[in-house]
């Protein structure tokens, strides 16, 4: 069980009075449907004794309406202070918390080795330091963090695009394949994974693969970043310019 479940099923017991939001599974619900309304309404359910759900609920509508540093605030103070709760949720905490901060990697990796002191295989915190590991260019690390993470969840696309972006990185461009290869087949709709595979593919000089490659990820995110970057990688292939 994912220990954030904890928290919903906490929220079965806590009695609250009666709003839009009476539960866990509700509010996260209202942060799809409407983030504005569900941050004022989880802000209420805390308020009035919603414990843990109401405030980690709280701390997401945050992150939805665009207001990072309170909601990583509101996460990080309930993984120290909020009573009750294991020390595998506490973790899952301090990752969501970690998530938005790529911009601070000292902090990242702080709350990323605070989260495996807690639960030391948690295989979010190990990706998440991972991800710090090669944004700072220190790939062989990164390759550790996702061998270890992939060891207990052999399968995850995620994890097998970052391990994809670390073997690049070391010039080891048909492990790279092999892992991106494998991520797409796992998740056809990830359109990081196939950007990945395009570039191990363009390096090992198979062109009409990842030319394939590139045009399946910009029509996964046509307006978003990962296509636009599969975009320029494969004007760069088809001009003969390294990646």
């Amino acid at each position: 069980m994912n220990a954030l479940m904890v928290i919903g099923m906490i929220a079965l017991v806590v009695s609250t009075p009666a709003k839009a939001v009476e539960d866990y599974d509700a509010c996260l619900d209202l942060i799809g449907s409407d983030a504005d309304r569900a941050e004022r309404e989880a802000g209420e359910w805390a308020r009035f004794g919603g414990g843990a759900p109401a405030r980690h609920c709280y701390a997401l509508a945050l992150l939805a309406i665009g207001a990072q540093s309170r909601g990583i605030d509101e996460l990080l103070g309930m993984a120290i202070e909020e009573p009750g709760l294991e020390p595998e949720a506490r973790a899952d905490i301090l990752i969501q918390a970690g998530e938005p901060l790529m911009e601070e990697p000292d902090t990242v990796t702080t709350v990323a080795e605070q989260a495996l002191r807690l639960d030391q295989w948690n295989v979010d915190a190990l990706a998440l330091r991972a991800r710090v590991r090669l944004a700072n260019g220190d790939s062989r690390s990164a390759l550790r963090d996702l061998d270890a993470a992939l060891q207990r969840q052999p399968g995850n696309a995620r994890f097998l695009t970052l391990r994809a972006a670390a073997n690049r990185r070391l010039d080891r461009h048909v492990e790279a394949r092999d892992d991106a290869s494998f991520a797409t087949e796992s998740d056809p709709g990830d359109a990081s994974a196939w950007l990945e595979r395009g570039r191990a593919e363009a390096a090992l000089r198979d062109t009409n693969a990842a030319r394939f490659s590139f045009l399946e990820s910009i029509a996964l995110d046509r307006d978003g970043s990962t296509g636009a970057s599969a975009q320029r990688a494969l004007q760069r292939m088809e001009a003969g310019i390294a990646d």
